[in-house]
């Protein structure tokens, strides 16, 4: 195994290990937020679910073997854009629904009806929770590090992700403490932030590993094909696609059509085809179909 397919298989194993224990820490922050009522755990519920998101967009990035590692390509593929689309639903109705329940409460506080917060956090739950955010910040801590050795781009945005809302975990165990103690109206309040920034969360996801959602051609096909056809010996371009980012990383993929005399030197002119792609719009991942059976 070569450096690159092992630095990939490195990088595949601990995005899975992530989102599995993502997954185990969703369910705990459920299942306890449901059992306690605690509207503070859904809400982190909801970071957890977009870390998730996170995670499982890294993995196909990973891998794809059509992405370069360290240059990773997010594409604009249907499965992309319809999870994006499904997870903002969703995270747009719970928060929409924390919300609704935390006014309500507030309501009923401010009318000093009884059983406004009927919020139940014990020591053994904050002591769960506690243990859940250590072993996931702990993990994505020493993936970052990783990342930094094996140059996985997609690894390391993830990773990113998890630890800039590490800060939010540690202080929802503050707030934990603190609502076992009486302070109950610290849960409707929390709450209400976390879903605010659950959704400037999810936005920052969706642009940093999604650049070419709502862009799904990175170069004009007029161009590029203005562009190959310069090359002595190449009479017709058809069949472009690109995606990715220019100046980053563009994966091209087109059909090209060769005069007769040229074909004996098929694959050279493939190269400086190649070539001149890359002259005109930098880090490029080509691959090029002569007459839609040969390819370069």
């Amino acid at each position: 195994m070569n450096g690159s397919g092992y630095q990939r298989q490195i990088s595949y194993r601990l995005l899975l290990m992530i989102l599995w224990l993502a997954l185990v820490v969703f369910a705990v922050e459920l299942a306890a937020g449901w059992i306690s009522h605690s509207l503070c755990l859904l809400a982190e519920a909801l970071h957890t679910l977009i870390d998730i998101f996170s995670t499982l967009l890294s993995l196909i990035a990973v891998a794809s073997p059509q992405r370069t590692l360290g240059k990773e390509i997010w594409g604009h593929g249907r499965g992309e854009a319809a999870g994006a689309l499904l997870l903002s639903a969703l995270v747009g109705f719970a928060g929409i629904s924390i919300l609704l329940i935390a006014f309500d409460q507030a309501r009923l506080f401010l009318q000093s009806q009884q059983g406004a917060f009927p919020v139940s956090v014990t020591w053994p739950l904050i002591v769960l929770m506690g243990v859940m955010v250590t072993t996931l910040t702990g993990t994505a801590w020493f993936a970052a590090q990783q990342s930094n050795r094996n140059s996985s781009l997609a690894l390391k945005l993830n990773t990113q992700h998890i630890l800039n809302s590490a800060w939010l975990s540690c202080v929802l165990l503050l707030a934990l403490i603190a609502i076992s103690r009486g302070y109950y109206w610290l849960d409707p309040l929390l709450a209400t932030l976390w879903v605010c920034l659950a959704v400037v969360s999810l936005w920052e996801m969706l642009h940093q590993q999604l650049p070419m959602l709502l862009k799904p051609t990175a170069i004009a096909p007029e161009a590029i094909d203005q562009i190959v056809c310069r090359i002595e010996g190449v009479t017709r371009c058809t069949r472009i696609l690109s995606r990715g980012m220019v100046g980053r990383q563009v994966w091209i993929e087109l059909h090209i059509a060769l005069h007769p005399e040229y074909m004996v030197i098929a694959n050279s002119i493939g190269e400086k085809v190649e070539r001149s792609l890359r002259e005109h719009y930098g880090p490029i991942r080509a691959q090029i179909w002569l007459d839609s059976t040969r390819s370069h």
